[in-house]
């Protein structure tokens, strides 16, 4: 299990006996999302960054599994997969 990213509060408890019990692995990391997201924003708008530039792959929803595949084993140049539902490719 991979949790990265922003995560919900921190009265929730982890169940450590069904973790030991079924052997998983857990790593996590967090991202600065508060402090970075304004200067984020600002460069977006003033054009100094792209993010558009970064999408490498547009995948169907339901190809979600061989999306995880190309990205987590870097296939194809594989940097920034953008998953589409349906209603988006009409």
């Amino acid at each position: 299990m991979s949790v990265v990213g922003v995560y919900g509060p921190t009265d929730n408890l982890v169940p450590i006996g069904n973790v030991v019990n079924k052997g998983l692995t857990i790593r996590a990391n967090q991202a600065s999302v508060k402090r970075l997201l304004p200067r984020l924003i600002d460069h977006v708008q003033n054009g100094i960054l792209n993010p558009k530039a970064l999408i490498t792959h547009r995948v169907p929803l339901e190809d979600i599994a061989d999306a995880y595949n190309i990205f987590a084993n870097k296939l194809d140049n594989c940097i920034k997969p953008v998953l589409m539902p349906p209603s988006a490719r009409s």
